[in-house]
């Protein structure tokens, strides 16, 4: 195996020190360091002109005569300034006609920049050189397509026998020769060949602080690719060499990380297929069915470092399921995937369960209670963001989140707490902050529609401003909503409302001969607001 990468590594692969093992190089006179001799180089250009910053890419073997600074020292200098800040690899100069002798500046420049300079102190034919090198490289490029073709057949073949990551990512190693680093979200990272144990923690921690790729000496000796699936990170994969890398390395990384994300999605495709089997237990949690002793020893054996602390339950309720169930299986598979990536993310470790067609997400919290909300709302966002583009959309409709208990006792209030919220959002529409404990007074007009009382709260209270609005379009309501929003400050009621503060007399004047004149009395306040809820809970929100 190390023999084809040898071979591999020598065709795909011209540095200055291959180049100068050519025929038309042997009475080449070389001014180089031995990293120098090491730069890559995939193509050759001839070039004559003083200014060739704009006309490089990087890479090239320049030939040149000296005609462009002659005697002139300085501009010889500044030449070879452009070529080394250009990424180039070498400079040939054959000395004679225009450039008598090599100089002392350049070399001094060369030798400081670890850059090879190449003189031809006898005529030289560069169209030889020019035809022999790209007669080279593209041959050079033929057997890299080969190559990389027979790798991706290779990493075909280790998908369809199942055996894991490793050997995909031991076939990297051996196709490129290079240190491969493999770094999944909570799990073990990976390293082919293996690192002493104070060696590897040490790099992951650097990889971790972005160290490695921040460091100016890696730039060329390494490549990273993220692993995505389904639009989310998953792990990420790195590729480093004791020199820089050649393209066909980093093609090979590129094939080989594909290959992983492939098999990273095959694999939690089945072990979510394998949770959807047990979700009927966490629906017997949440009917009270099972204690939460149960519960707790199937999710220790599920994942062992889990906190059993706070719990909180989310519950989604999509606008349709797919009809397929094949198809609607498949799609609950493949979101709660991204949503197990995303909660465990944002500190939480996810069950998942169907109720009555509901998307239910159990979670447990570990990182005990900090800033829970702001994390949460911020996975929900991750999560609705990730299906923009489908066409069933699992966590695109109303959502509601329970109570936060301490222990897993608390499960079932959590659950109908997230399931009250869901109802009362259907009666006044989604709400900024779907949290039970932040609906208040909705949770109290809730409870009155049970009742069926609120239609004689409205009359009693408001009714003569709906009527009022209705007919004549006179905006009470909403006044009267944000002037006790503003706890009766005229001054910041009539900023809310974007209206002159003799509008709002005229209209508190209404409001007060409508319902008398003292709406403002604490207790009919606050039978007035109630009042306004079980509008809004009735007839949708308004603003």
């Amino acid at each position: 195996m190390w023999t084809v990468i040898y071979l591999v590594n020598t065709i795909l692969q011209l540095t200055v020190r291959d180049i100068l093992q050519r025929p038309l190089f042997r009475k080449a006179e070389t001014y180089a360091s031995g990293e120098a001799l090491n730069r890559i180089v995939r193509w050759v250009h001839i070039m004559e002109v003083a200014q060739v910053g704009h006309l490089l890419n990087g890479h090239e073997l320049i030939l040149c005569t000296g005609i462009g600074w002659h005697e002139d020292e300085e501009l010889s200098v500044s030449f070879l300034r452009q070529l080394i800040d250009s990424g180039a690899s070498g400079l040939c100069i054959e000395l004679g006609t225009y450039a008598k002798k090599p100089f002392d500046k350049m070399i001094e420049l060369a030798e400081r920049e670890r850059f090879p300079l190449i003189f031809f102190r006898e005529e030289v034919r560069y169209i030889d050189i020019t035809q022999d090198l790209h007669a080279h490289f593209i041959h050079q490029h033929h057997r890299m397509v080969s190559e990389l073709e027979s790798l991706s057949k290779q990493l075909n073949q280790l998908l369809l026998s199942g055996k894991g990551i490793f050997p995909l990512l031991k076939l990297l190693h051996e196709t490129t020769g290079a240190q491969v680093a493999f770094f999944p979200l909570n799990a073990e990272s990976q390293f082919v060949p293996q690192m002493p144990r104070a060696k590897a923690v040490s790099y992951y921690e650097k990889w971790i602080c972005g160290e490695i790729l921040a460091s100016p000496e890696k730039n060329h000796n390494l490549a990273h690719r993220p692993i995505l699936a389904l639009d989310h990170l998953f792990a990420d994969l790195l590729l480093e060499a004791k020199n820089e890398l050649s393209e066909f390395q980093t093609l090979a990384l590129d094939r080989c990380a594909t290959a992983v994300a492939q098999e990273m999605m095959r694999t939690k495709y089945i072990e979510e297929k394998r949770r959807r089997k047990d979700d009927q237990r966490v629906a017997e949690w949440l009917g009270g069915k099972r204690t939460p002793k149960d519960i707790a020893g199937d999710i220790l054996s599920i994942k062992p470092s889990a906190k059993l602390s706070s719990v909180v339950v989310c519950l989604f309720d999509p606008d349709a399921l797919p009809d397929d169930l094949q198809e609607g299986e498949s799609l609950l598979v493949q979101q709660n995937m991204v949503a197990r990536a995303i909660f465990e993310d944002e500190g939480f470790y996810m069950l998942q369960t169907m109720l009555q067609e509901q998307t239910v997400f159990v979670l447990l919290d570990q990182q005990s209670q900090v800033k829970w909300k702001d994390r949460l709302m911020r996975a929900i966002g991750r999560l609705q963001k990730s299906e923009r583009y489908q066409e069933n959309s699992l966590f695109a409709g109303i959502f509601g989140i329970g109570v936060c208990a301490n222990d897993l006792s608390g499960a079932k209030n959590s659950y109908e707490s997230a399931r009250e919220s869901v109802a009362i959002q259907r009666d006044i529409g989604q709400v900024a902050s779907p949290f039970f404990s932040d609906l208040h007074a909705y949770r109290i007009v809730s409870a009155l529609k049970k009742t069926g009382m609120l239609p004689s709260l409205i009359e009693e209270y408001i009714a003569p401003l709906t009527r009022y609005d209705l007919k004549k379009n006179g905006q009470l309501l909403i006044t009267l909503k944000t002037y006790l929003a503003f706890s009766g400050s005229k001054q910041d009621t009539a900023r809310g409302l974007f209206i002159a503060r003799q509008t709002l007399y005229h209209r508190l004047d209404k409001i007060a001969a409508l319902l008398g004149d003292d709406f403002m009395k604490p207790d009919k306040r606050l039978a007035i607001e109630l009042a306004l809820h079980a509008y809004e809970y009735t007839h949708g929100i308004f603003a």
